[in-house]
């Protein structure tokens, strides 16, 4: 239990860091497209990213975040499920499947948190501009639009698809579930990236590095605690 609580401190920390990053945006952020219009033309985009320029459908908006917070229910989800089953079917005493639940799902909120930190950091350092703000001149002055590398959508539904595949292949779930969550996760990661272009708040290139951002963020949490896990 000593490891749970270090490992629920750290979660905190790092929570707590992410609020503090998203809170800052209005002091970090600065509508540069004002002072240097140049630099936020359409023909400033790279090619891969013309694509997105033009788009901006609000349908799309409200299912990428469908998307996001289905990739977050299920892996929140998930650690209880599998181990409270466990401990249904007599494979597992309570109390071990209320540890093993709560480390899980430990590692799994981390992952996210600490992916959180690196998005708003991305944010501040790049602060490059959404793809509408291209389009509509009145849209550069708000600081909240210089945020579009990298998806924080994406890189969340990443981080959180790949948190709890790993955490099922350090159990030793059956193939069949780790393959269904491993796809499942998948299918959501690319369609919280697709609408997220198609609603104009990200480039290619954006959902991308955010889609591996995520998912190298679970990697490296969930390596760090791999010794732990009982």
């Amino acid at each position: 239990m000593t490891g749970l609580r270090k490992g629920f401190f750290i979660t905190f920390v790092a929570a707590l860091l992410w609020a503090g990053a998203v809170l800052s945006r209005p002091y970090v952020l600065q509508p540069h497209c004002m002072d240097r219009p140049e630099n936020c033309a359409p023909q400033a985009v790279w090619a891969m990213d013309q694509p997105g320029l033009g788009l901006e459908n609000p349908q799309a908006d409200a299912l990428s975040d469908l998307t996001q917070n289905a990739a977050g229910i299920l892996a929140f989800s998930a650690p209880m499920v599998w181990h409270g089953t466990l401990a249904a079917l007599g494979r597992s005493t309570p109390a071990l499947a209320l540890s093993q639940a709560g480390f899980d799902f430990m590692v799994i909120l981390q992952s996210v948190c600490w992916n959180g930190v690196g998005t708003e950091l991305a944010h501040a350092l790049f602060q490059r501009p959404r793809p509408f703000v291209f389009a509509a001149a009145e849209k550069a002055k708000n600081p909240s639009n210089y945020t579009s590398f990298y998806s924080g959508h994406t890189s969340f539904a990443a981080a959180a698809s790949f948190a709890l595949l790993l955490m099922l292949i350090a159990r030793g779930a059956p193939l069949w579930m780790t393959f269904l969550a491993g796809a499942v996760g998948q299918v959501l990661i690319l369609s919280t990236a697709f609408f997220r272009v198609l609603a104009g708040r990200h480039f290619v290139s954006d959902v991308l590095a955010g889609a591996v951002a995520g998912a190298l963020v679970a990697c490296i949490v969930a390596s760090l605690y791999r010794r732990e896990r009982n």
